[in-house]
């Protein structure tokens, strides 16, 4: 990764919807080029996704934090599996007694009850242990 990518990665922190002409000006690049980074990133994975930020409506996300327990060192086959799940916000690969650590968002405690057997359906997950947050300091 040389300055360039950094700059690419700052500006898609910033907005992951700029268009690729945009981040090109940005970075002071051609479109072409600047694509080529991206996917070079993405393929490396560097860049593992887009996101972007909702405003909260009525219905007002809840996050938790799922711990999840593996048979074996699987988190490179067990990722792209909940990757798919809408709820993942993140997920990390942990060093410890806990092999993957997700944060989630859910609508109610009955949806994130029917995510983790969704979870415990999946090969190599042996454990998942809720954690709902009660409150987030800022």
């Amino acid at each position: 990764m040389d300055k360039i990518d950094e700059l690419i990665i700052a500006a898609l922190k910033d907005d992951s919807r700029v268009s690729l002409a945009q981040l090109a000006r940005q970075v002071h690049k051609s479109r072409t080029a600047v694509e080529s980074r991206v996917q070079k990133l993405i393929e490396k994975g560097i860049i593992l996704g887009f996101t972007i930020n909702v405003a909260e409506g009525d219905e007002t996300l809840q996050a938790a934090f799922l711990m999840l327990t593996l048979n074996g060192s699987n988190c490179h086959l067990v990722f792209p599996k909940i990757q798919q799940f809408s709820q993942v916000v993140h997920a990390y690969s942990l060093f410890g007694d806990v092999d993957m650590m997700l944060d989630v968002r859910y609508r109610s405690f009955e949806e994130l009850m029917v995510f983790k057997e969704s979870l415990l359906n999946i090969e190599h997950v042996k454990e998942v242990v809720v954690n709902p947050v009660l409150k987030a300091w800022r």
